[in-house]
């Protein structure tokens, strides 16, 4: 079912349940790249899955296009992938305009009005954009799902995490990434953990991507949630 929630065009499956899960798609993808992924992580129907749409149109050439959460250089995306020389966005200097977090902001806001747990996530920019959502969810909060993401603005995301009641987390990550490279994926592990946040890690021998392996294994995650 497509809807609207606070202004964000979403999938939603499984609707009326008391739990949900939000997965937010990567740059240039859209909401439906990873709504197919409800039925198998969740094949009992325990969870609402909500899959929003970001806020911004992607040019990707030969008339298509796609959505982001923010704007990334896809010059420099393009040159860490010919290059190997991956791209650094913990500095303060990467960051998502503050219009589009309080945006997401209120979105989780909204959704907490119906869902008593929420599990928040997502893949490569979606998943960076979770992180910086942790501290909306507030008591909601049940866990995250972070997959082939990185740590984005690490002195935004501090005190972020400082205000946040640890809660445990599902971590995927290739170790051929050439997007996004593993050791900044890594960081971010260890910071959460640092935080107190209780992990599960999965590294894979391939790219960018949600390899079958990792998929059974957030499934997993889930399945040990409290709700």
């Amino acid at each position: 079912m497509r809807t609207s929630i606070a202004g964000y065009e979403c999938i939603v499956e499984n609707e009326g349940q008391s739990n949900c899960v939000v997965l937010f798609h990567g740059f240039g993808a859209d909401f439906s790249d990873l709504a197919p992924l409800a039925d198998f992580l969740d094949p009992d129907g325990k969870w609402t899955w909500i899959f929003p749409n970001g806020p911004s149109t992607v040019d990707l050439g030969y008339h298509m296009s796609g959505r982001a959460w923010f704007p990334i250089s896809q010059a420099d995306l393009e040159s860490s992938m010919t290059t190997g020389v991956p791209r650094d966005y913990a500095p303060i200097t990467t960051k998502p305009p503050e219009d589009v977090m309080t945006g997401l902001r209120f979105f989780v806001e909204e959704l907490k009005k119906t869902f008593g747990g929420i599990v928040l996530g997502g893949f490569s920019q979606g998943g960076m954009i979770t992180t910086h959502l942790l501290e909306a969810a507030g008591d909601n909060l049940k866990g995250a799902v972070l997959l082939s993401t990185v740590l984005l603005n690490q002195e935004q995301l501090d005190p972020i995490l400082e205000k946040t009641k640890p809660k445990p987390f599902f971590q995927s990550h290739g170790s051929r990434d050439t997007v996004l490279h593993i050791k900044f994926g890594q960081a971010l592990y260890l910071k959460l953990k640092s935080k107190g946040w209780k992990a599960s890690w999965s590294e894979f021998p391939g790219g960018h991507e949600i390899p079958m392996p990792v998929l059974v294994k957030a499934r997993e995650f889930l399945n040990s949630l409290d709700i």
